[in-house]
């Protein structure tokens, strides 16, 4: 069995000794599959300032944070991370009394010059190739999914309503989804084909009883069990990391493998 530990939101704000603290309940060969913003932005919305209220607004570029560089190079070639690109900057827009997530308030125009651009700076950098996107607010849409299928790029995250071009695999796969979700109430378990990319659903960490349910059900069907967080929140709120590190006790315990989020679509 299958698991994956998606954590978001690595970028040049963020220390080595961060991500030791949130996942020091893990053991050696475990691994974590970081997805990591290019040229970050301090806030991201009014209510969420992850790296301090007091940071000047702009976008900072991972590569200015050389500490954090080497560390996820030689933790990388260790097997400890899995590296996935989790959009460009995660710089929300505020409009009509709401804030929206990137990848669905920017162009087609602009996602097609800074997805690719953010993919190969990530991938020289770290010198690695980056198979997964994720999704700023795992919120995306049509446009964003093509610009990543023109990157031949996965996608993990959460799915949903109109946010995909409509064709025959994408009604075959609502109809699962949403059929699914219906009988059993949780997300579809399982990678879904769209045709030019693939998708697996990732499932949130707030009800240990949930979780429990979605991982059995993802054994049942002997596909592989994603969970995301991100180490910033499990860092400050000791609630949410006891009850990753009950999850994982269980999951290890059960036989289970964590492996990189990159290996389930494999």
């Amino acid at each position: 069995m299958k698991v994956a530990i998606r954590d978001d939101d690595t970028s040049y704000f963020t220390k080595p000794e961060d991500l030791q603290k949130a996942y020091d309940f893990l053991r050696k060969e475990d691994c974590v599959s970081l997805s990591i913003v290019p040229f970050a932005v301090p806030v991201h919305r009014d209510d969420v300032f992850p790296y301090g209220k007091d940071i000047k607004f702009g976008y900072y570029d991972i590569a200015d944070n050389v500490e954090l560089l080497e560390y996820l190079k030689e933790k990388k070639k260790q097997g400890k991370y899995d590296l996935l690109l989790h959009g460009y900057s995660h710089e929300y827009k505020w409009d009509d009394n709401k804030w929206i997530a990137e990848m669905k308030w920017k162009s087609l125009d602009q996602l097609n010059k800074e997805l690719p651009n953010g993919k190969i700076h990530l991938e020289k950098l770290l010198r690695t190739s980056i198979s997964v996107f994720v999704a700023p607010n795992n919120s995306i849409d049509e446009k964003a999914i093509s610009v990543i299928e023109e990157l031949k790029m996965d996608y993990s995250g959460i799915i949903g309503v109109r946010d995909r071009k409509i064709n025959l695999k994408y009604v075959v796969n609502f109809s699962k989804r949403w059929g699914f979700r219906l009988i059993k109430k949780i997300q579809y378990p399982g990678i879904m084909n769209y045709g030019k990319h693939r998708e697996l659903n990732a499932y949130t960490i707030d009800d240990y009883e949930r979780l429990i349910y979605e991982y059995k059900i993802c054994k049942k069907k002997k596909v592989p069990f994603v969970i995301y967080t991100h180490y910033w929140q499990l860092n400050t709120d000791e609630k949410a990391k006891k009850l990753l590190e009950k999850i994982y006790n269980y999951v290890v315990e059960d036989g289970a493998e964590i492996v990189p989020l990159s290996r389930c679509f494999k």
